[in-house]
């Protein structure tokens, strides 16, 4: 049975990375909205150009910070099977990518997100008098607990875009994107490896008590080799028990 409890351990690190990352984005952009003059109360990135392109580099900072982050954490869980694989490709393989860039734009998705949630909260700053630090703590206070932060109070949940395709909780859904990533990465990995050392088959094993009718549709079931250990859903648990012919 792989290692689960490092590889938590090491999806966990990701999470905290990705707290820091988005704190130090929203930092910086507030900051850049105040460069500018005091916002209004129809605020939008847009009506300066200048100060959109700064927001649009800020956000591409996290992209790269946030991906750079997540692929150096897979690596190190993939430390053990390092010996016979390429990494770039392993890593590109297991998430569909072509050097990355198909996770860089799951996270510049959720940059976009960030972007139009500020601003939204910006122009509502300005009509409430909130000044820059006042409105990092109400930020805070969203992220730790968005159903009772008073920041999207009376707004049309429609303006927030909320179930179509972005989180409430923005950090946790970067964190979701991230370790996704690691760990298809690393039950690729594996399934290399088994089948280096000559395992026969597998059989996939549920990594949580949660109920999934998907996933407990493929468990507790003998799989050829010749078919790929791959995930069923987004944040999926599971991870296979390799059968080796000389160990039974």
């Amino acid at each position: 049975m792989p290692n689960n409890q490092r590889l938590t351990k090491l999806a966990a690190s990701f999470r905290n990375a990705a707290s820091s990352e988005f704190d130090r984005a929203v930092k910086k952009l507030i900051a850049l909205a105040w460069e500018y003059g005091e916002p209004t109360d129809n605020f939008l990135w847009e009506t300066n150009p200048e100060m959109d392109a700064k927001a649009n580099e800020i956000l591409r900072e996290l992209s790269d910070n946030l991906a750079r982050k997540a692929k150096e954490t897979a690596r190190s869980a993939i430390a053990n099977e390092l010996e016979f694989l390429d990494f770039n490709e392993l890593w590109d393989e297991a998430n569909g990518d072509d050097g990355g860039a198909t996770l860089l734009f799951r996270f510049d998705m959720q940059g976009s997100h960030i972007k139009e949630l500020l601003a939204i909260w910006i122009a509502l700053a300005a009509v409430n008098h909130i000044g820059k630090t006042h409105l990092r703590i109400l930020i805070s206070r969203y992220i730790n607990n968005p159903f009772t932060a008073p920041l999207w109070k009376g707004i049309p949940l429609d303006a927030l875009r909320w179930g179509s395709g972005y989180s409430k909780n923005i950090v946790a859904q970067l964190a979701v994107i991230g370790q996704n990533a690691i760990v298809a990465a690393k039950r690729l990995a594996e399934w290399k490896e088994a089948a280096e050392n000559g395992a026969d088959y597998y059989i996939r094993r549920r990594g949580s008590n949660y109920d999934c009718k998907e996933c407990d549709a493929l468990c507790n079931k003998p799989i050829p080799m010749d078919v790929p250990f791959e995930f069923l859903h987004s944040n999926c648990m599971c991870y296979a028990e390799y059968h080796y012919p000389d160990k039974y």
